[in-house]
């Protein structure tokens, strides 16, 4: 067993050595293909599977791909052995083999001068045929009602690769829509680490583990390379001309194995350039050469890792199948590989000559892909599982514990995979939580400091009630003019107090069965945007059963007011948006994806300002166990609270609370938690409402609806 650089109990140590490939020398030694690396081409058929456990389906893939076979990416490739040949025929010093070479390369590079980088015949059918193998495997993403959006790199063979992917796609699903597109905002998905991207990462700096130059891993592992040499050149030395040893044979090596993508008419027979056991100690070369260019790129490409999540969570809120494609390039997916940890692919060996053992390029050969397939309960409420698949090929991640066979949960995943990205980006420490016991079945939780979810300052303030504690009611509050939420929690002489609903003009507020207001119009108060406030029902029968209910899904506007008209609970308060039903993020993409720009665009209360910003905020969310967490985020105070915007909302309370429903409620000025004993001496204002602009207790708005929790 090889030793490896690595912090953490021996089970991380022995699943780690798990995933060595102690057969790679052998393996590249008889295969001409895998010891070209990253020029490497294979079979895109199907591979063998496992099946999904019983009940399940395929329901969404996030992939991302590597462009097809192409030329060569650099000139250098082509240009590098025609000037060695070309100088050695002037000086008298090719052999007959490199005389014959010399012959084949002039017309050659005739031909491909213009095509460099291009993508080959062979690119093009490649793609076609992963599409080929993803229906067919996956049938059950690509029905009636399903989507797929695909975004390139700004690369022209990543964009006909796109190209050849969705224009097979399009004939083998023909009920399901297709939306390609590239430009400037996909560059996060497709290529961040690119030095155009305005938007990338940044994280701490990424010390290359291995002192060992390239040129210098080169001479010490083969010393050989003059006999290489001398089948070109009478003088090996000589032979080089203006290049170093180094740089001969890293675009030598480039040379031949490019030669597996073109078209076989165009090819030049470099069978007797290198000798397999040759071969493949270039391969090792080249393998350790790649992994010193791509080990920072682990930074910027996490972007990709943060949009595979954020896609696959929205497909799963909206109850959408399809898929999210990507088209990119090979550092890119080999930096995703050590990101994700795919097969141990992160392991660092204590001698680099034992890296080949866990990082190995022909893993990204040409049109290789990643896919991430999520796999939902045909019936019942059973966890969302997830799956990887490397080039077809079911891989694990990491050291994560898999549900069963190469099936993981999919909430495991994203913890994994959040936790990863935190690893290599900056992620701001993640502050603290302070905890008092109230009273017996009542908690204050309350977190300041940089949190790491929404990678900002932050103030959160959380009254945590168990149901099932005796003693306690919770109740509902309106009051004929508008107050502050200390002047509601001194009257009821509560325990708790919060602020709760959006102006009455747009919401149900009924309380101990007499309602106050039944979504009178049909727009958000006098601005002219639908109504969009009362998508979610609270219900409580004044005592200790409270519910959260996304009411308005899937109604309209009259068939909600109707049903919250005709409804006999005694209290009802609505709210908007739904941030978690059932486990499931929906919350997240309410108002859908924006840039800061955009979003001014919008008026003031459309939902896609409204939430999409951050703003102090207010939630109402019940756990599985039976707690109700009454919550106030902070705002508006740059570096100390920034507040949330609805999804950051979501993802906080999932990653913090894990709550089965939770719902946002009126916020901004309005957000205020009053606690009895805590905060402010005479208002019970724990928080810092924002109402007088000195961030003090005092800031108080006055409001007509409340929620408080009261002794019985």
């Amino acid at each position: 067993m090889k030793k490896i650089i690595v912090a953490g109990t021996a089970l991380l140590i022995c699943l780690s050595l798990q995933a060595q490939r102690e057969g790679v020398r052998d393996e590249v030694r008889a295969s001409w293909m895998l010891s070209s690396g990253l020029d490497c081409v294979q079979d895109w058929g199907p591979k063998a599977a496992t099946p999904a456990p019983k009940g399940y389906e395929a329901v969404y893939i996030g992939h991302y791909g590597r462009h097809g076979s192409r030329y060569a990416y650099n000139e250098k490739a082509y240009t590098v052995i025609l000037e060695m040949l070309s100088e050695g025929l002037k000086a008298g010093n090719l052999t007959p083999y490199g005389e014959k070479l010399l012959l084949e390369l002039q017309p050659f590079w005739d031909h491909v001068r213009y095509r460099v980088g291009d993508l080959t015949p062979l690119g093009w059918e490649q793609h076609r045929q992963i599409a080929r193998t993803m229906v067919q495997r996956f049938p059950s993403v690509f029905g009636k009602g399903s989507a797929v959006d695909a975004c390139s790199s700004p690369a022209a063979r990543s964009i006909i690769s796109m190209s050849s992917f969705c224009t097979a796609l399009s004939r083998l699903a023909p009920q399901t829509e297709i939306y390609a597109h590239q430009g400037l905002t996909d560059v996060q998905a497709t290529r961040p680490n690119t030095g155009k991207n305005p938007f990338r990462y940044e994280g701490p700096a990424m010390e290359i583990p291995y002192a060992e130059r390239s040129y210098k891993f080169f001479e010490r592992r083969f010393p050989g390379y003059r006999q290489v040499l001398a089948r070109l050149f009478k003088d090996p030395d000589a032979g080089l001309g203006r290049f170093t040893p180094y740089e001969a044979f890293f675009n030598l090596y480039m040379f031949v194995g490019g030669m597996n993508s073109l078209p076989e008419k165009e090819r030049v027979d470099v069978s007797g350039f290198f000798t397999p056991e040759e071969y493949a100690i270039l391969w090792e070369i080249d393998n350790y050469e790649r992994f010193r260019e791509y080990y920072p790129y682990k930074i910027p490409c996490s972007s990709i890792v943060d949009d595979l999540l954020e896609k696959a969570d929205a497909a799963l809120s909206a109850g959408k199948r399809g898929a999210s494609l990507r088209f990119g390039h090979d550092h890119v997916l080999m930096a995703l590989l050590m990101i994700m940890d795919i097969d141990g692919f992160d392991t660092v060996p204590e001698s680099n000559d034992d890296l080949v053992y866990w990082f190995q390029t022909f893993r990204s050969p040409m049109a290789a892909n990643l896919q991430l397939v999520l796999f939902a309960p045909r019936k019942g409420t059973a966890p969302v599982l997830a799956k990887m698949l490397l080039n077809g090929e079911e891989v694990r991640l990491g050291t994560l514990e898999p549900f069963s066979g190469p099936y993981y949960r999919w909430d495991d995943v994203r913890r994994y995979l959040r936790g990863r990205v935190a690893k290599f980006t900056y992620k701001p420490e993640a502050g603290e939580w302070k905890t008092t016991e109230v009273a017996p079945g009542l908690t204050y939780h309350h977190f300041t400091g940089l949190e790491p979810v929404t990678g900002s300052a932050q103030q959160v303030f959380v009254a945590d009630w168990d149901m099932s504690a005796p003693g306690y009611s919770f109740r509902f509050a309106v009051t004929p003019k508008q107050v502050p939420t200390s002047s509601v929690f001194a009257q009821k002489g509560a325990v708790v107090a919060m602020n709760a609903c959006y102006e009455p003009s747009s919401v149900v507020l009924k309380a101990e069965g007499e309602y106050y207001s039944n979504i009178p119009y049909n727009t958000v108060m006098t601005t002219g945007v639908p109504n969009w406030k009362s998508d979610v029902a609270i219900y409580t029968d004044g005592g200790r059963d409270v519910r959260i209910v996304y009411e308005g899904k899937g109604k309209t506007h009259n068939a909600l007011r109707a049903l919250y008209g005709a409804s006999e609970e005694p209290n009802i308060f609505t709210t908007a948006p739904m941030l978690i039903e059932d486990h499931k993020p929906v919350g997240a993409t309410f108002a859908g994806y924006h840039s800061d720009e955009e979003i001014q665009k919008y008026n003031y209360e459309d939902p896609v300002r409204h939430q999409g910003v951050r703003h102090p905020r207010t939630a109402l969310a019940i756990t599985d166990d039976g707690h109700l967490l009454m919550v106030v985020v902070d705002g508006r105070r740059p570096g100390v609270s920034e507040g949330m915007s609805a999804r950051e909302l979501t993802y906080f309370l999932e990653e913090h609370f894990h709550p089965v429903t939770a719902a946002n409620m009126d916020g901004g000025g309005s957000s205020t938690l009053c606690i009895q004993g805590l905060g402010d001496p005479q208002t019970h204002v724990v928080n810092y409402p924002t109402g007088n602009q000195r961030y003090d207790h005092a800031g108080e708005r006055g409001l007509v609806s409340f929620f408080y929790l009261v002794k019985e």
